[in-house]
Protein backbone atom coordinates (compact mmCIF):
# COMPACT_ATOMS: atom_id res chain seq x y z
CA UNK A 1 0.00 0.00 0.00
CA UNK A 2 1.13 3.42 -1.14
CA UNK A 3 0.88 6.83 1.27
CA UNK A 4 -0.62 9.47 -0.84
CA UNK A 5 -0.41 12.44 0.37
CA UNK A 6 -1.50 16.33 -0.94
CA UNK A 7 -1.83 19.50 0.15
CA UNK A 8 -4.45 19.81 -2.73
CA UNK A 9 -8.05 20.56 -1.31
CA UNK A 10 -11.30 19.36 -3.04
CA UNK A 11 -14.79 20.63 -1.98
CA UNK A 12 -17.65 18.64 -3.02
CA UNK A 13 -21.36 19.23 -2.81
CA UNK A 14 -23.98 16.43 -1.89
CA UNK A 15 -26.83 18.35 -1.16
CA UNK A 16 -29.24 15.37 -0.34
CA UNK A 17 -27.64 13.62 1.11
CA UNK A 18 -27.43 15.07 4.82
CA UNK A 19 -24.99 12.73 6.23
CA UNK A 20 -24.74 11.81 9.89
CA UNK A 21 -21.65 9.81 9.79
CA UNK A 22 -18.51 9.10 7.15
CA UNK A 23 -15.60 6.88 6.93
CA UNK A 24 -12.27 6.32 4.49
CA UNK A 25 -11.12 2.66 3.79
CA UNK A 26 -7.89 1.89 4.33
CA UNK A 27 -6.76 2.01 1.24
CA UNK A 28 -7.74 5.53 0.94
CA UNK A 29 -9.88 4.57 -2.82
CA UNK A 30 -13.04 5.55 -1.11
CA UNK A 31 -15.35 7.09 1.15
CA UNK A 32 -19.00 6.02 2.91
CA UNK A 33 -21.02 9.13 3.67
CA UNK A 34 -23.90 8.00 5.64
CA UNK A 35 -27.98 9.54 5.58
CA UNK A 36 -31.05 8.12 6.53
CA UNK A 37 -32.21 6.90 3.21
CA UNK A 38 -28.97 6.50 1.66
CA UNK A 39 -25.28 5.56 1.79
CA UNK A 40 -23.28 7.39 -0.68
CA UNK A 41 -20.01 6.22 -1.61
CA UNK A 42 -17.56 8.29 -3.07
CA UNK A 43 -14.79 7.78 -5.35
CA UNK A 44 -11.87 9.70 -3.68
CA UNK A 45 -9.37 9.50 -7.13
CA UNK A 46 -11.85 11.65 -8.56
CA UNK A 47 -14.73 12.55 -6.06
CA UNK A 48 -16.39 15.08 -8.54
CA UNK A 49 -17.50 12.75 -10.98
CA UNK A 50 -20.69 11.71 -8.53
CA UNK A 51 -21.64 8.83 -5.99
CA UNK A 52 -23.06 5.65 -5.88
CA UNK A 53 -25.89 5.70 -3.64
CA UNK A 54 -27.14 2.41 -1.74
CA UNK A 55 -30.36 2.04 -0.63
CA UNK A 56 -31.52 1.72 3.27
CA UNK A 57 -34.93 1.63 4.52
CA UNK A 58 -35.32 3.27 7.98
CA UNK A 59 -36.39 5.59 10.20
CA UNK A 60 -33.46 5.78 12.17
CA UNK A 61 -30.61 7.58 11.38
CA UNK A 62 -26.88 6.13 11.09
CA UNK A 63 -24.52 6.76 14.24
CA UNK A 64 -21.51 5.16 13.43
CA UNK A 65 -20.12 3.60 9.92
CA UNK A 66 -16.83 2.02 9.53
CA UNK A 67 -14.48 0.03 7.03
CA UNK A 68 -13.27 -2.62 7.91
CA UNK A 69 -9.64 -2.07 8.38
CA UNK A 70 -7.33 -4.71 7.01
CA UNK A 71 -6.85 -4.80 3.15
CA UNK A 72 -8.08 -8.31 2.73
CA UNK A 73 -11.39 -7.33 3.68
CA UNK A 74 -11.34 -3.72 2.86
CA UNK A 75 -14.57 -4.03 1.06
CA UNK A 76 -16.80 -4.69 3.68
CA UNK A 77 -18.28 -1.84 6.15
CA UNK A 78 -20.46 -1.65 8.63
CA UNK A 79 -23.53 0.77 9.97
CA UNK A 80 -25.22 1.16 13.50
CA UNK A 81 -28.64 2.56 13.98
CA UNK A 82 -30.75 2.75 16.64
CA UNK A 83 -30.35 -1.42 17.74
CA UNK A 84 -29.02 -2.98 14.72
CA UNK A 85 -25.80 -3.20 12.72
CA UNK A 86 -25.80 -3.49 9.11
CA UNK A 87 -22.83 -5.11 7.37
CA UNK A 88 -22.20 -4.05 3.89
CA UNK A 89 -20.29 -5.18 1.02
CA UNK A 90 -18.73 -3.06 -1.90
CA UNK A 91 -17.30 -4.62 -4.83
CA UNK A 92 -16.88 -3.39 -8.60
CA UNK A 93 -18.87 -0.85 -8.46
CA UNK A 94 -21.59 -2.24 -6.20
CA UNK A 95 -23.04 -2.28 -2.88
CA UNK A 96 -24.91 -3.96 -1.03
CA UNK A 97 -26.20 -5.41 2.91
CA UNK A 98 -24.28 -8.51 3.50
CA UNK A 99 -25.73 -9.12 6.66
CA UNK A 100 -27.67 -7.70 9.65
CA UNK A 101 -27.09 -7.86 13.59
CA UNK A 102 -29.58 -7.23 16.22
CA UNK A 103 -29.05 -5.94 19.72
CA UNK A 104 -26.33 -3.49 19.26
CA UNK A 105 -25.88 -0.90 21.88
CA UNK A 106 -22.73 0.59 21.97
CA UNK A 107 -19.90 1.52 19.40
CA UNK A 108 -19.05 -0.43 16.41
CA UNK A 109 -14.98 -1.74 15.66
CA UNK A 110 -13.64 -3.71 13.74
CA UNK A 111 -10.73 -6.34 15.95
CA UNK A 112 -7.17 -5.39 14.64
CA UNK A 113 -5.75 -9.07 15.35
CA UNK A 114 -9.29 -10.40 13.47
CA UNK A 115 -9.99 -9.90 10.20
CA UNK A 116 -13.41 -10.23 10.19
CA UNK A 117 -14.74 -9.73 13.84
CA UNK A 118 -16.80 -6.83 14.44
CA UNK A 119 -17.31 -5.61 17.80
CA UNK A 120 -20.88 -4.02 18.83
Amino acid sequence: MAARWSSENVVVEFRDSQATAMSVDCLGQHAVLSGRRFLYIVNLDSPSDGHKKISRQSKWDIGTVQWNPHETYSHFFAASSNQRVDLYKWQDGYGEIHTSLQGHTRVVRWALGLLEKLAS
